[in-house]
């Protein structure tokens, strides 16, 4: 017997509405907003074909009783009634491009008789540590069925490293209602197949509409754990962040699974070492700050933090100076720094340094100071 799922895949249901043909209604799921995460779906066959009835033989997951009800279901074919059930699954398969992370992932529900069913998938953050842990941080579209047996979704999960805060193990979720039409009471939820766990207990049992959340079990996608963390403690305004960013930026291969973008352009607009002063290495700590904050979406609520360092870094230079030659050098750092505070790079003017020129002893007019 041929197999028609009666909405297409992808149908949206709006929270708590009647779901088309009849289907059973399925509250939206609590998502919260993660950058970076999004869920789409896939495409609307399945390549090996829809599963077969024949595989619930050994008895569903969840059992329906029809003896209870004042009519017994419609039963798929030969299907025995007093087995009469549906089984969900979920499987799914990863790929996985630097920081790019593609879940492919199938969800199905298996039934033996014809009814309703409504149904969502969800990914889940369950990253220890992560601020999302635990958390739904991203949605598909709803899908549902009337008068039929089998349901599914296809569609793809996809995370951008360098932007979510988290995604080391994610867990693909399924929300599944199911509702009788020709008769029957839901009796239990029970064992599942492999690569399905119940994240809920089973709600509405002796009632004809049953509800309960599953899950894949933990996806270990293979992104560092903690990779906003540790952006962080190599862009902090100390000298313990300076000395760790700086001996990381020596031996990269350090932090060679966060993808840290670790280019620059020295002092963009300004000199280098001026007047002899060697700002250089601040500048490239700045850099590497804006551009990997750039590229994590957090650019704005850094930035103010990011330049600080920059000063902080600049004062920390003029310090290993001797005291004769420290004004010039404050008087510079402190150009640099409003200079990114204000344009966001290093736009300092000839006369500015011709100024702080001007702070040095006559002992050090155009010579590079010593340490």
């Amino acid at each position: 017997m041929a197999i028609a799922l009666f909405a297409a895949i992808g149908n949206a249901l709006p929270a708590h509405a009647a779901a088309p043909g009849g289907a059973p209604t399925l509250p939206e799921p609590a998502v919260t907003a993660a950058p970076g995460v999004t869920m789409k779906p896939g495409a609307a066959k399945l390549p090996a074909g829809p599963r077969k009835v024949a595989e619930l033989g050994k008895g569903p997951a969840v059992k329906l009783s029809p003896q209870a009800a004042g009519k017994a279901p419609r039963m798929v074919g030969s299907a025995d009634l007093a087995n009469a059930g549906c089984t969900p699954y979920i499987t799914q398969t990863l790929s996985k491009t630097e920081l790019n992370v593609l879940i492919d992932y199938t969800v199905e529900v298996l039934c033996n008789f014809y009814l309703a069913g409504s149904a969502q998938v969800t990914l889940i953050e369950r990253t220890p540590g992560a601020p999302n842990n635990g958390r739904v941080v991203a949605a598909a579209p709803a899908f549902s069925f009337f008068n039929n047996y089998y349901g599914y979704s296809r569609g793809f999960a996809t995370v951008d490293g360098r932007v979510f805060d988290g995604g080391a193990q994610l867990e693909i979720g399924f929300n599944l209602t199911l509702q009788t039409i020709y008769g029957g009471v839901w009796t239990g939820c029970f064992a599942l197949p492999s690569g399905v766990r119940y994240l809920s207990y089973c709600s509405g049992l002796n009632t004809s509409t049953v509800s309960v959340g599953l899950g894949s079990g933990e996806i270990y996608t293979g992104l560092p754990p903690n990779r906003l963390s540790v952006l962080r403690s190599l862009t902090e305004v100390s000298a313990d962040s300076y000395s760790r960013w700086n001996v990381a930026r020596f031996f990269p291969s350090t932090y060679a699974e966060y993808y840290f973008d670790w280019s620059n352009d020295l002092c963009t607009g300004a000199p280098d070492n001026p007047l002899g002063f060697t700002f250089e290495s601040a500048c490239i700590r700045h850099d590497f700050g804006y551009r990997n904050y750039k590229a994590a979406q957090r650019f704005p609520e850094n930035k103010d933090r990011i330049d600080a360092a920059f000063d902080f870094d600049l004062r920390q230079v003029c310090e290993t100076y001797p005291a004769a030659v420290q004004g010039a050098c404050f008087a510079l750092a402190a150009a640099y720094y409003e200079a990114v505070r204000i344009f966001g790079f290093q736009n300092v003017t000839p006369k500015q340094i011709d100024d702080a020129a001007k702070l040095l002893p006559d002992s050090a007019r155009g010579k590079a100071p010593r340490l």
